[in-house]
């Protein structure tokens, strides 16, 4: 039984720091600028969500392979096309839905897109 308790220490140890050692290469700051029309450019901290925030990188890169994570432009488009929303819609669920779920982050238009 300690063998087995030794060992998924490690299994646990080992699959949790592959998350930090992948994140090390997130980028420290990130400005989305792709769409922007009448709002600004968002900025945020990239580096502390990946190693902070979320559980995985696949939390906000859903489809993305860990260690390939693409940006969300890569797949999502202005417009829709077929079953994949548009860019915005995207992020406007994506990173709302989490910030409500968690209590904490910005929820509103203003609060992202600084004037």
């Amino acid at each position: 039984m300690k063998k087995f308790a030794a060992f998924l220490t490690i299994v646990l140890a080992v699959t949790f720091s592959a998350g930090l050692v992948i994140s090390a290469d997130a980028p420290d700051k990130v400005t989305i600028k792709e769409i922007q029309k009448t709002k600004a450019p968002v900025q945020f901290n990239h580096k502390a969500h990946a190693t902070e925030r979320a559980k995985a990188c696949k939390d906000c890169h859903h489809k993305s392979e860990a260690g390939k994570e693409e940006k969300c432009s890569k797949c999502h488009k202005a417009k829709a096309e077929d079953k994949v929303v548009e860019l915005k819609e995207a992020f406007h669920t994506t990173c709302k839905n989490c910030h409500k779920k968690m209590a904490k982050g910005p929820t509103k238009c203003d609060d992202c897109h600084k004037k």
